[in-house]
C-alpha cells in the first residue's frame, strides 16, 4: 500500500551499563530461596547420557534434578562407600542425566530440589539423536587461531570477557549454510552478534537480534571458500554466563509462514517462506536481507480449540501467552501459527484502501519501509466495535498504531475525515512503583468505539519502528466484541535492592503466606468477574479464592502453609474461571519469570519468559518470620471519599528486631506510595489507615477489591540449622572413630604389619576429621543468628467501596 508521510518515532535505548553490572553482582541479604543460574553442558542428543554440574546459590543439599519431559531423568553423582563412610554419599553438584530415544528435539527446563525448595528453571537443550555435537576447544580469540568446524554440527561455547570466538568453516559452492546462535533462547546473558569474513579477510555479512537478541546469517558461496565466523556479545561482556549454541547447518530453516494465523479447526493453505526448504521454489518471491526466500505452499489444519502451544516458550511473556499452534516442515525449526478470532483477510498491498466486511482478522505486513495500511468497513448506528493489532505478541519487528476515523461523504462526493479514537500501546502492567520487574507489556494496540452512525469508518495501521520487509507481518482484527481473557501469575523476590528485581519461586515456610501476583489482561472489554483459585496443593497448604471484579485485571493469590504443612516440592495449577456470554470459562494460568536481575532503570532490557509450569515448595524445618493479619476476619465496607481503618495484630513475633512497615499489597488503583503503618520491635498491634479519595494516585471507584497486607521488616534469622547439626553429627562420628584408630594402633604394635596399617588408617581418618571440622565450622557459622530482611503477606482482604451516602 502506500508510502506514508507520516513522521515514525524512533526509539533510542537508553544504555544504563554501569547500573546492569551493579545489579548482577549485589544482592542483599533475604530469606532465601534456591535458585539455579546453569546447567553444565545444557544441551545432549536424544538417546544418550551425559553427566552435568548445576551451579547456582542457595542449592543446600541438592537432591533431585526434574525436567519437563518425563523422557528426561536425572540421578545424583553419588560418591561411594569406603571404609569410613558405610553407605554412598550425594556429591552434591553434579548428576547424571539420560535422555530417552524417543524426546523430541527441542527445549526443555530443569530444576533442582534442595532444601530450600524448587529453584528457578533453566533450559536444557535436546538435540536429534544423530546430532554432531561440538564443544569449543583451544585458544580460538584471534582469526589465525580460530577453531576449524564444519558444515551440520553445533558448537556449544561461551564468549570470554572483552572477547571474540572465532571459527573456520569450509563452504562448498552452491550450499545454502544457515549460521544460527541460541543464546538468550536458552537463559544466557549474551547479547550475541555474527561477523562473517572472507579468506582475505574482508567482512561479508553482520547480524544481531534475529530472534530477539540472537543473531542469524546465511552463507551461499558461487565457489568453494573459506570463511571466519566471529561470536561476541554486542558489548563485548562476558564470561560463563555468557554462553551460547552455534548452529551450522543446510537443514530446512522456515522464516515466516503467511497468512500467520487461521481460524481454530480450519483447513487452509498457507505459504511457508524460508530456505532449504522440501519442495521449495523461488515462485513466489520474497527477501530478507539481499536473500531470497523459498516459498511453498502447504495445506494445513489448525486443531478445534484455540490454546496456548504447551512448548517452551523463550520469547516475552505476553508473545508466549498468545494462542498458536507449532509447526514444523520435516526437520526444519518450529514456528507458531496464531489461533484468529474471526474469518481471515489476506491484505491486497496493490490498494490504497481495502474495503473489507467485518467481522474479520486481516492478514498484512509492512513491505517497505515507513509503509501505512488502510481498511474500510461499515458500520451500524450504536454498536460496539474492537480493532485488534497483534505483531509484537508474535515476534513481527513492528510496533503497531491504530487510528479510526469516521468517512462522511456529502452530496457532492466529497468525504471528510474525523478522528474517533487511536491507540499505540494496551494496558501496561510494568510496574510503576518499582516493586514489580516482570515486564508483562506489549507494544500492541486495541482501540475500541460505538458508532455514532451508520457508515464507513477507516482504519490506519502503521509500523512506528518505520521499517518495512516481507518479514514485517501484522494481524488486525475488526469484529463486534468476543469478551475474553488470559491469566498469568508471577512471582520474585518480594524485596528488590537497588531498584533492582530478582527471579525467585515460591517457598512456603510453617505458617508463612506467599504472594503470587495475577495479571488477567481482558479482552474487547470484558467486565466480568473472574474466580482465581490454586489447586493441587499439598498438605497443608491453602489459598483463598481470588475475585477480580469488574474491570479489575491484576491482583495477589494468598498461598497459605499452616504448622501441620510438611516438606514438599512440585508443580501447581492456578485457574481462573468466569461467566462469558452466559457459559463458563476456565483459563490455566502460565507462570512468568525473570530470567536474570532486572535494574527498573533499564526496563527496555528486562528478560522474562513464561515457564512450562508453576513451582511451589514448602520447608517444614523454618517458619515464619511474623504472621499478619487484620484484627477481624470480616469484610470492609468504605464510602468512596472516605477513609478506611484496618486495624492489624502481629503473631510469631520472636526474633524480629526493629520496625515492621506494612502497605496495602496489589489494591486495585494504587498506582504508587500507598500508605504504611509502623509497627515497632515490642509491639504486636497496629492500625493501617486507607484514604479511599480518588486522585492522581489512586483511581478509586466505587466496586469489591481483595488484596493484602505487605509487611517489610528485619528478623534473626538462621540458615540451614539442619545443615549444621548434621555436619557437627558427622565430625562427632569421625572423632569417635579416631579415638578407637587410635586404639586400634595401640593395640597392635607388636606386630609391625598390622601396626603400619592401623597407623595409615589413621592418617587418614585425621585428615578426614580435618575437613569436616571445616565443613561444620562453616556451616555454624552460615547458620548463626544474622539479621536479615524480609517480606510477610497477610491472608486475602476484602472490602466493598460504595457510593456516598445521599444526604437527606
Amino acid at each position: 500500500m502506500k508510502t506514508s508521510t507520516r513522521l515514525i518515532p524512533v526509539l533510542c535505548p537508553l544504555l544504563f551499563l554501569t547500573l546492569c553490572n551493579l545489579g548482577s553482582q549485589y544482592v542483599e541479604a533475604q530469606l532465601p530461596t534456591a535458585d539455579l543460574r546453569q546447567l553444565r553442558p545444557f544441551a545432549a542428543p536424544a538417546g544418550k547420557t551425559v553427566e552435568l554440574s548445576i551451579i547456582g546459590s542457595n542449592l543446600d543439599d541438592a537432591s533431585e534434578l526434574r525436567f519437563s519431559h518425563p523422557g528426561i531423568k536425572a540421578k545424583p553423582v553419588m560418591l561411594p562407600a569406603d571404609e569410613f563412610h558405610p553407605a554412598p554419599r550425594p556429591q552434591g553438584s553434579r548428576f547424571e542425566v539420560s535422555v530417552a530415544t524417543e524426546v523430541p528435539p527441542g527445549i526443555y527446563e530443569a530444576r533442582v530440589v534442595s532444601y530450600f525448595g524448587l529453584s528457578t528453571a533453566r533450559p536444557f537443550v535436546v538435540a536429534e539423536a544423530d546430532s554432531r555435537e561440538v564443544a569449543e576447544t583451544g585458544n580460538h580469540a584471534t582469526r589465525e587461531s580460530a577453531m576449524p568446524v564444519d558444515v551440520n554440527s553445533v558448537i556449544s561455547g561461551y564468549v570470554p570477557s572483552r572477547g571474540i570466538d572465532w571459527y573456520q568453516l569450509k563452504a562448498k559452492a552452491g550450499e545454502r549454510i544457515l549460521v544460527e546462535l541460541l543464546a538468550q533462547r536458552i537463559d544466557s546473558r549474551l547479547d550475541g552478534q555474527i561477523i562473517v569474513y572472507d579468506s582475505e579477510g574482508r567482512e561479508i555479512t553482520r547480524n544481531r537480534d534475529w530472534f530477539g537478541r540472537d543473531s542469524f546469517v546465511e552463507i551461499q558461496p558461487q565457489q568453494d571458500a573459506t570463511y571466519y565466523l566471529a561470536i561476541s556479545d554486542i558489548l563485548y561482556r562476558g564470561g560463563s554466563e555468557h554462553f551460547y549454541r552455534l548452529e551450522i547447518s543446510n537443514r530446512p530453516h522456515i522464516d515466516f509462514i503467511y497468512p500467520p494465523a487461521g481460524e481454530p479447526g480450519s483447513t487452509q493453505t498457507y505459504t511457508v517462506y524460508g530456505r532449504n526448504l522440501p519442495g521449495g521454489s523461488y515462485g513466489k518471491s520474497a527477501e530478507l536481507n539481499g536473500h531470497k526466500l523459498e516459498s511453498v505452499e502447504v495445506e494445513i489444519t489448525l486443531p478445534d480449540v484455540a490454546g496456548p502451544t504447551g512448548s517452551f516458550q523463550p520469547g516475552k511473556p505476553r508473545q508466549g501467552l498468545l494462542d498458536g499452534f507449532d509447526f514444523q516442515l520435516e526437520n526444519s525449526n518450529r514456528i507458531k501459527i496464531g489461533y484468529a478470532t474471526a474469518p481471515v483477510t489476506q491484505e491486497q498491498a496493490h490498494l490504497d484502501r481495502q474495503n473489507v466486511s467485518i467481522p474479520t482478522e486481516i492478514a498484512g505486513r509492512f513491505d517497505q519501509p515507513n509503509d501505512e495500511d488502510q481498511f474500510v468497513f461499515r458500520a451500524k448506528k450504536g454498536k460496539t466495535y474492537w480493532i485488534e493489532a497483534i505483531a509484537d505478541r508474535m515476534a513481527s519487528q513492528v510496533d503497531p498504531l491504530l487510528i479510526v476515523q469516521q468517512l462522511t461523504r456529502s452530496q457532492a462526493g466529497e468525504v471528510s475525515v474525523k478522528t474517533v479514537t487511536e491507540n499505540d500501546d494496551l494496558a501496561s502492567y510494568f510496574s510503576p512503583h518499582n516493586k514489580n520487574a516482570i515486564n508483562l507489556d506489549t507494544n500492541d494496540a486495541a482501540v475500541s468505539f460505538v458508532a455514532e452512525q451508520d457508515g464507513e469508518y477507516l482504519v490506519t495501521i502503521v509500523n512506528q519502528f518505520g521499517g518495512g520487509s516481507a518479514k514485517d507481518l501484522y494481524r488486525l482484527a475488526i469484529r463486534e466484541p468476543k469478551p475474553d481473557f488470559h491469566l498469568i501469575a508471577t512471582t520474585e523476590r518480594p524485596l528488590p535492592t537497588n531498584r533492582t528485581g530478582y527471579s525467585v519461586t515460591p517457598l512456603l515456610r510453617r505458617g508463612a503466606n506467599w504472594g503470587v501476583r495475577i495479571i488477567a489482561p481482558r479482552q474487547d472489554g470484558f467486565a466480568g468477574d473472574i474466580v482465581v483459585t490454586a489447586e493441587n496443593l499439598p498438605n497443608g497448604v491453602t489459598a483463598q479464592p481470588l475475585t477480580l471484579s469488574g474491570k479489575t485485571d491484576h491482583g495477589i493469590l494468598i498461598l497459605s502453609a499452616d504448622e501441620s504443612a510438611k516438606t514438599w516440592a512440585g508443580e501447581i495449577q492456578i485457574n481462573g474461571t468466569a461467566q462469558i456470554n452466559g457459559q463458563p470459562v476456565m483459563k490455566e494460568a502460565q507462570f512468568a519469570s525473570l530470567i536474570w536481575g532486572h535494574i527498573f532503570a533499564d526496563a527496555i532490557r528486562v528478560r522474562s519468559r513464561l515457564t512450562t509450569s508453576m513451582p511451589l515448595a514448602v520447608n517444614e524445618h523454618e517458619t515464619a518470620p511474623v504472621i499478619i493479619s487484620p484484627a477481624e476476619d470480616k469484610e470492609w465496607t468504605v464510602e468512596l471519599n472516605q477513609k478506611l481503618e484496618i486495624p492489624i495484630k502481629l503473631t510469631g513475633n520472636g526474633n524480629r528486631t526493629g520496625n515492621l512497615t506494612i502497605e496495602p499489597h496489589e489494591l486495585f488503583g494504587i498506582q504508587r506510595n500507598p500508605p504504611t503503618v509502623n509497627i515497632g520491635e515490642k509491639d504486636t498491634e497496629g492500625k493501617l489507615v486507607i484514604d479511599f479519595r480518588p486522585n492522581g494516585n489512586f483511581k478509586a471507584e466505587p466496586g469489591r477489591y481483595q488484596f493484602a497486607l505487605l509487611g517489610v521488616g528485619v528478623t534473626q534469622y538462621r540458615q540451614n540449622l539442619p545443615a549444621s547439626q548434621a555436619a557437627k553429627a558427622e565430625l562427632e562420628r569421625l572423632e569417635k572413630l579416631v579415638v578407637q584408630l587410635k586404639a586400634d594402633v595401640e593395640s597392635s604394635k607388636a606386630e609391625a604389619a598390622k601396626a603400619k596399617a592401623a597407623s595409615d588408617k589413621l592418617a587418614r581418618a585425621e585428615k578426614l576429621v580435618e575437613q569436616a571440622a571445616r565443613t561444620a565450622k562453616s556451616a555454624e557459622a552460615k547458620s548463626a543468628p544474622a539479621n536479615t530482611k524480609f517480606a510477610a503477606w497477610s491472608k486475602l482482604i476484602t472490602v466493598n467501596v460504595v457510593e456516598p451516602a445521599k444526604k437527606k
